[in-house]
């Protein structure tokens, strides 16, 4: 259950005159980030290139990964020396297993059932050197703004409104969720996006060694 590579296009058809906006919530994990000087950082879901912009501005190289390709087009005009690569997260990814060291995931792994959402981070886990880390942001429950509660449910706190599906996670969901990983930092937290207050979930998250 995942909206099609046209919607992605379509929210991405904006005026691509002007760089993309990120916040600083990397910069915390400026330690972990640090440890992937040597390996690309694979920035999942990229959209139209936040993240990917302030890891290469901290001199990171970035492999910008997402399923529209009007997104990756956006990427590649601001952010040239990034490379980009076309990914479905909804299926096996594109990469060598132990390949990674660190894999960010912001605000694109809340779109699935719960098997398949299991299945990704195995995934990622497979993608993972031992010891690498998944740093990511989730929906929260208290994300009313941007639909928490909203349409039909179809699992505990996921959702179908008008032919799109959106996950929200709670704290025990997220535990459950990472119950294979070493989960080393958790918090709920508040951003601005589209000039209203996001509510969500981010987390650092190694894989075992």
């Amino acid at each position: 259950m995942q909206a099609g590579q046209p919607y992605w296009d379509h929210i991405f058809a904006e005026p691509q005159d002007s760089k993309p906006d990120y916040d600083d919530w990397l910069l915390k994990h400026k330690g972990l980030l640090e440890a992937s000087r040597e390996i690309p950082i694979l920035d999942l879901g990229c959209g139209a290139g936040g993240d990917t912009l302030c890891l290469t501005e901290l001199g990171y190289r970035v492999i910008a990964c997402d399923f529209s390709d009007v997104a990756l087009s956006r990427v590649k005009m601001h952010i040239p020396s990034a490379e980009v690569r076309k990914v479905n997260l909804a299926e096996l990814l594109p990469f060598e297993k132990n390949s990674a060291q660190v894999i960010v995931a912001d605000l694109s792994l809340h779109y699935f059932s719960w098997e398949k959402t299991e299945a990704i981070f195995n995934e990622l886990q497979r993608v993972l050197v031992p010891g690498g880390h998944l740093l990511c942001r989730v929906n929260s429950i208290q994300d009313v703004h941007f639909g928490a509660g909203e349409g039909n449910e179809i699992e505990p706190r996921f959702y179908e409104q008008s032919g799109q599906f959106k996950r929200f996670f709670n704290r025990d969901d997220l535990i459950r969720l990472l119950s294979n990983w070493q989960l080393e930092f958790i918090q709920e937290a508040t951003m601005n996006r589209y000039h209203k207050p996001k509510k969500l979930w981010e987390f650092a998250a190694a894989k075992p060694k």
